[in-house]
């Protein structure tokens, strides 16, 4: 176990032991003072299919664990939010290295597993693999055979997240059955809809690769679209400055393949891709693409999906791959 890893552990405990008892008063109390179910989910693409299947449904109370604006790859839980989870009547995860506090939480606080889903278990999932471009982590090395925790950027893999979730709303609300069914149906039918659009665009591409001045947590979907990509960083890379050498290699990268468009992801200024842009010069410029990491607080408030989120990218992939 490596120091980042102890520490976090340590950290768990501690938070656990000082709250354990007010953990234990709250869920004896909060049942019989307030009927609704409780539902936390930690990512913010589970958050989004989750508010979808129950629609305006006044009796079940979602919460975004992380919440909007923040990195999710170093989210660490307060104890509140620990409380949280051990109120909740459905704990949503997605696991991982990115999510390794999760398993720790569950097992330290002693929650019951029935009430938890790691919705990475019903899906596709890949391996980390070595990205073409990008630097090695300067503070730890991913387990080997770890895999990429990013699974919703497919939308086959979106399509069986929603899948299951009404599947577990279902089980904790079985009276509004027909109603999550029917709400699953409309978003995944709009899923498929953003899917075909994405596909019109690769079907008609000019070229093939995308190139990231940053990290890439979207090695789903370029597998799905069966893309390349070279990117700064791999996906949970910490690391926010590339070297030298790396931007050299993006910038002949761009120029030798005549990439008209650097990207970089949501709650990032873009430094790095504005860099290689303005270098190569005036035919390529740098442009945002969301990867549903995480979504910002405007995005957020604004009420913004996994759909309008997608449907956002399709000129960025439009100015892309032509």
């Amino acid at each position: 176990m490596n120091l980042k890893k102890a520490v976090l552990l340590i950290l768990l405990i501690a938070i656990i032991t000082a709250v354990i008892f007010f953990m234990f008063k709250t869920s004896n109390t909060n049942r019989s003072d307030d009927s609704k179910i409780k539902v936390v989910v930690s990512n913010f693409a589970s958050y989004d299919f989750v508010r979808a299947i129950i629609g305006e449904n006044k009796d079940i109370e979602l919460t975004f664990l992380i919440g909007p604006g923040k990195d999710a790859h170093s989210y660490e839980p307060t104890a509140q939010d620990l409380i949280k989870i051990q109120n909740a009547d459905l704990f949503v995860y997605i696991g991982g290295e990115m999510e390794n506090w999760a398993d720790k939480v569950l097992d330290s606080a002693n929650i019951d597993k029935q009430k938890t889903i790691c919705i990475a278990d019903f899906v596709d999932k890949i391996e980390e693999k070595e990205i073409d471009g990008a630097e090695e982590e300067h503070e730890e090395k991913h387990d080997k055979g770890a895999f990429d925790e990013h699974i919703w950027t497919s939308p086959d893999n979106a399509i069986k997240m929603v899948k299951e979730l009404e599947n577990a709303m279902e089980k904790i609300d079985e009276k509004d059955k027909e109603i999550f069914k029917e709400n699953s149906e409309k978003y995944i039918a709009q899923i498929k809809e953003v899917d075909n659009k994405i596909q019109n665009i690769v079907d008609h591409k000019v070229r093939d690769r995308l190139v990231f001045g940053d990290k890439m947590p979207m090695q789903y979907f370029i597998d799905y679209y069966k893309l390349n990509v070279t990117a700064a960083f791999n996906g949970c890379s910490t690391e926010f400055e590339p070297s030298a050498s790396t931007i050299a290699y993006l910038e002949d990268k761009v120029k030798a393949e005549k990439i008209p468009v650097v990207l970089y992801i949501e709650l990032n200024p873009g430094k790095v891709a504005n860099t290689i842009a303005n270098e190569v010069g005036d035919e390529c410029k740098a442009m945002q693409i969301q990867t549903l990491h995480n979504i910002s607080l405007d995005d957020f408030n604004n009420g913004e999906t996994w759909v309008s989120l997608m449907t956002r990218n399709l000129d960025v992939l439009q100015k892309a791959l032509q």
